[in-house]
């Protein structure tokens, strides 16, 4: 099972966690395994560094662990205080949030310089653009953080139990999963813009958005990704994925990778025009590219 999907910068290869404790790095050219890393449990976060130099991965033990992306070698571990944290890595690679009901804030050396009492399960975190705000969702809403005094800046915004969050590309608007629907927020405000995105018949598992912001895909348990305008919360297209857990997009925004259950990535060209969607499977990785239109 493919619990945690990333891609590298360079759109070539993606990184997967899984529930198994292995992290893997997976070339889309070939559809083959450049390398794995292991946890002794199972994988709770993963996270790739902006220049593509680190893949920080989290365990059900609590452990975090630095690895070279090239050499797949560790690079540095160390031990949260919590089992299970979620991880954020800043837009400037040099630091780590990780969060339980506690959230730290660590150097990409291990060394903490930061701690947030949250007093709620952490599920997604997510720096603001510039770094110096980090939204995390928990069991009962989203709570916005200063990163440089801890304060509580924005929220709790109560929306019930929140599977992800983004920030829009300017930072302006905060976007959410809660349970079926899709929230967004005034950032400045914590006003709720417009009413709840809504189409998913079960939970919302993971949230993407595109590189030039543009666009939203979801993952829900209802076995569908469905993509919206991220400015008006329109629906723009679904496609069928069974047992999907996971999406991302690439770094250029022409294709979507989503993975789950059945411990295959898939990956799907994003064209702007209505249609159907069909996919080649292969163990893990396919790298023939199948298209939905949206």
């Amino acid at each position: 099972m493919i619990c945690w999907l990333e891609y590298l910068p360079d759109g070539r290869r993606v990184v997967t966690g899984s529930w198994c404790g292995t992290v893997r790095d997976w070339s889309l050219e070939s559809g083959k395994q450049e390398g794995s890393m292991k946890h002794l449990v199972g994988i709770s976060g993963l996270a790739v560094t902006r220049d593509g130099a680190k893949i920080i991965s989290s365990d059900w033990g609590g452990w975090i662990q630095v690895w070279d992306v090239e050499s797949h070698e560790l690079v540095k571990k160390w031990i949260h205080t919590e089992s299970g944290p979620e991880i954020a890595i800043s837009p400037d690679d040099r630091l780590v949030a990780v969060g339980g009901k506690n959230v730290s804030i660590y150097t990409m050396e291990g060394r903490c310089v930061d701690s947030v009492k949250i007093g709620d399960s952490v599920w997604r975190m997510c720096f603001f653009p510039n770094g110096n705000k980090l939204a995390c969702g928990t069991s009962s809403g989203i709570h916005v953080y200063d990163v440089n005094s801890g304060r509580l800046i924005l929220g709790p915004l109560d929306t019930g139990w929140v599977s992800d969050v983004l920030w829009s590309r300017d930072g302006s608007m905060l976007f959410a999963s809660d349970d079926e629907m899709i929230r967004c927020w005034n950032s400045d405000t914590g006003q709720q813009i417009g009413h709840p995105w809504t189409g998913h018949t079960h939970r919302i598992s993971s949230l993407s958005l595109s590189p030039d912001g543009s666009i939203i895909a979801s993952a829900s348990n209802d076995e569908t990704v469905r993509f919206w305008n991220a400015t008006t919360g329109d629906p723009m297209g679904e496609l069928q994925h069974d047992g999907v857990i996971t999406v991302r997009f690439s770094p250029s925004g022409e294709f979507l990778a989503s993975a789950g259950w059945d411990g295959k990535i898939y990956i799907w060209q994003v064209v702007e025009c209505l249609g159907q969607c069909q996919t080649s499977n292969f163990k893990y990785v396919s790298p023939v590219v199948c298209s939905t239109m949206i």
